[in-house]
């Protein structure tokens, strides 16, 4: 909101912005100076402008911080080739992307709101989770996780992370924290295991026929390659904590994926193809 509003003329003035936005004039200050400092942003003592050659221009070297900073980078296989300054134009777009898998989040925008607050400010959060009660959580990143959202944080010095959908009564606390670099790099190579309490592994048999997408990226969440099969399947691992982070991809590669373990994964996607079944024959 705040780049749009740059981007039309606006000048914003700090302290109008923080009464809007319920934070501090130093987290803005520390955005306008860190997070949006590849912008040509001009300052004239507490309001902030874009110098006014520059507005509604587009970039590719104002777009590719952004999309660094959101882990998307490695979507485009060139930033140097690409033609970014056309996107602000009322040329047709060079990308689209299409069947993006996102869940309904319109139930819960308060929560998102708040839970951005607090890793914006380094704040500690609480909350019940599965009718659980969390305490002094300290929240890293909001990580969208095929078209899942869930809160990434380290709750009694344990890294876990917890669907957002399933948050309630979530409150910010005065305490902050301090973030550590090394758990940062975690959440952002994706080397964390998605644990709640306790991670369920799956074992899956991927049919030679699409057996080399599954070689060349991790479709399954936590995918682990166990062997390669003299016929040319391959045998993978996939760790999740609630089985709708897999029940999807599964339905979507069938039949061409077999459930080895658990039961009761393989009970479930029955139980979801009988029901969808069901649907269609009304």
């Amino acid at each position: 909101m705040i780049l749009t509003r740059l981007n039309t003329g606006e000048r914003l003035c700090l302290s109008a912005l923080a009464r809007e936005f319920n934070v501090t004039e130093r987290t803005l200050q520390r955005d306008f100076n860190e997070r949006l400092s590849y912008l040509p942003i001009e300052r004239e003592n507490s309001t902030y402008f874009i110098d006014p050659k520059f507005l509604g221009r587009q970039r590719k070297s104002d777009i590719k911080p952004l999309l660094e900073m959101l882990g998307l980078s490695q979507i485009f296989p060139s930033f140097d080739e690409l033609l970014f300054s056309q996107l602000n134009t009322n040329q047709i777009a060079p990308f689209l992307f299409r069947n993006i898998k996102v869940e309904d989040t319109t139930g819960y925008e308060e929560t998102f709101k708040s839970i951005t607050l607090a890793i914006q400010e380094n704040r500690k959060v609480k909350f019940y989770y599965k009718r659980k009660a969390y305490n002094e959580v300290s929240p890293y990143r909001l990580v969208n996780d095929r078209g899942w959202w869930y809160l990434v944080g380290i709750h009694n010095s344990t890294l876990k992370s917890f669907k957002v959908l399933n948050l309630c009564g979530v409150t910010i606390s005065k305490q902050l924290f301090e973030r550590h670099s090394d758990i940062d790099r975690q959440v952002v190579e994706g080397t964390l295991v998605w644990i709640t309490d306790s991670p369920t592994e799956a074992v899956l048999r991927i049919e030679s026929t699409i057996a080399s997408h599954f070689r060349k990226t991790s479709l399954f969440p936590n995918q682990q390659l166990l062997k390669d099969l003299d016929d040319g399947s391959l045998l993978v691992t996939a760790s999740i904590t609630d089985q709708k982070q897999i029940i999807p991809i599964l339905k979507y590669w069938l039949p061409d994926v077999e459930i080895l373990s658990p039961v009761e994964l393989k009970q479930s996607l029955l139980y979801e193809l009988q029901f969808s079944i069901e649907q269609l024959s009304r």
